[in-house]
């Protein structure tokens, strides 16, 4: 491990997470929040010291940094920045449990969004909201580049489901790329996430919620701590906000192929027709339960974007088998956006190769071949899904088992084991209040592992890794 490049790096990172307190500050002065000016203040200042202490104190790294080296810096990111940002929600808000600040800063960088801090009647802080935003947008942003530059390296999705035209891995230090990929999704994303704001202020969305839902929707968020229990848009405002959401539940896989224009290249991209496909799927599965079209729809969009965000006023989630609600969840949106979820390429892939299984069935020695976005797949691309697939439902039911281990109901289990590992709000909600200090405790480390893509996280379990 290039423990000098790690730190320096981990260091940066942290420095842009003190810069996000900046527009948070200016709204609590703004707003007259002094509470909430301190505890912001404080962060800023305290990450910005501490990061910019190490990097003067540590030496630049004498060697190449590897793909091993960028991993240990996104586990290390994934676990110290969630404590890092949770002083503000220590500090700014009447709830002074510590784990419930750390739940809330897991939950927005993850892009899971749901909410654990009770305020009871009074209103949440502006500044506190804006914070929220701001670490979903980070959360967002880092999840997207880590799939894109540190995943696409490694070759964790066995298929390449995570390589693009913006990573190809440089022959100096594997960290002299990353910053060219972290330039094009953040532009894009900003890009993204201004486009919607315009589009919903004209669609008669006021200023405040048009920017928390444009956020949610491209982050497959809950920025407002009620996103999901407020009313709904009208029906244009509804309309403009799930555009807004298929485009970030699609993230990269969109996004590219629009930022050059190739607009029939966005819209039969693989992962696009079996986004739109599957969301036909699902509503088509709850129309029997006497939803009409638009509350089907809308439900199928925001359980596959793994986002809690309401579309229609009607209560989805009290009248859907838990089976079904988990399952779109489960598969989840693109794999270079900020959803969670097994991820749809992966499903592309299996289904694939299962349909070269049955058009072998005729005659056993044919040779058949299939692709993935025009790349001829081979047996240990489709092993590695399999083995990732596995990975996933093995955690799905350890984490559930230890949420049994803590008294909470098997439908409660459920719930927070997927709703944390596909980083889904809409499972959580109502199902995360009241958790006693171990399922908080495991519900932050599901989210966390989550968003490591599982996978991720078992080199580091291996001493050889940190002394490689």
């Amino acid at each position: 491990m290039n423990y000098a490049s790690v730190v320096r790096v981990l260091s940066f990172m942290m420095l842009f997470l003190a810069g996000g307190t900046l527009l948070p500050v200016v709204v609590a002065v703004y707003a007259g929040e002094p509470r909430q000016v301190f505890s912001l203040l404080a962060t800023g200042l305290g990450i910005a010291v501490l990061a910019s202490s190490i990097l003067l104190l540590t030496p630049k790294p004498r060697r190449k940094s590897r793909p091993s080296d960028a991993l240990g810096v996104v586990i290390l990111w994934w676990f110290t920045a969630p404590v890092a940002a949770a002083l503000p929600f220590v500090l700014g808000v009447a709830d002074n449990s510590v784990l419930h600040a750390i739940h809330e800063a897991t939950a927005c960088l993850t892009t899971t969004g749901q909410s654990v801090i009770e305020l009871g009647d009074d209103p949440w802080p502006a500044s506190l909201v804006v914070w929220r935003g701001v670490l979903h947008i980070l959360g967002g942003l880092a999840t997207i580049v880590t799939a894109a530059s540190v995943l696409a390296a490694l070759n964790l999705g066995g298929p390449g489901i995570h390589r693009t035209i913006l990573f190809t891995l440089p022959e100096t230090s594997f960290f002299d790329a990353v910053p060219r990929v972290t330039r094009w999704v953040a532009i894009m994303m900003a890009v993204c996430i201004l486009g919607l704001i315009a589009a919903l202020i004209l669609a008669g969305v006021p200023f405040p919620r048009a920017v928390e839902d444009a956020i949610s929707a491209i982050t497959t968020g809950l920025v407002a701590p009620d996103s999901a229990t407020r009313p709904a848009l009208p029906i244009v405002g509804s309309i403009v906000l799930a555009i807004g959401l298929i485009v970030g539940a699609l993230g990269l896989a969109v996004w590219l192929p629009l930022r050059d224009r190739r607009i029939k290249a966005a819209l039969t991209d693989p992962e696009t027709v079996m986004f739109m496909l599957l969301i036909l799927v699902f509503a088509a599965v709850i129309l029997p339960l006497g939803l009409g079209m638009r509350d089907s729809i809308s439900w199928s969009l925001t359980a596959l974007a793994t986002s809690g965000i309401a579309l229609t006023d009607t209560p989805v989630r009290d009248i859907i088998p838990l089976p079904i609600f988990v399952l779109p969840s489960l598969i989840g949106g693109s794999a270079l956006s900020a959803a969670g979820g097994v991820k749809i390429a992966r499903l592309i892939v299996l289904a694939r190769r299962a349909g070269q299984e049955f058009r072998q069935l005729g005659y056993r020695r044919s040779v058949l071949g299939f692709q993935f976005r025009d790349r001829e797949l081979d047996e240990r691309s489709v092993i590695g899904v399999w083995v990732y697939l596995i990975a996933y439902i093995v955690a799905v039911f350890a984490v559930m088992i230890g949420f049994s281990f803590l008294n909470l109901p098997f439908e409660s289990t459920i719930r927070l084991a997927i709703g944390g590992l596909t980083n889904s709000g809409a499972l959580l909600i109502g199902h995360t209040d009241q958790l006693g200090d171990g399922p908080t405790s495991l519900l932050i480390f599901s989210m966390l592992l989550g968003r490591l893509e599982i996978l991720a996280l078992f080199p580091a379990l291996a001493p050889s890794f940190w002394r490689g």
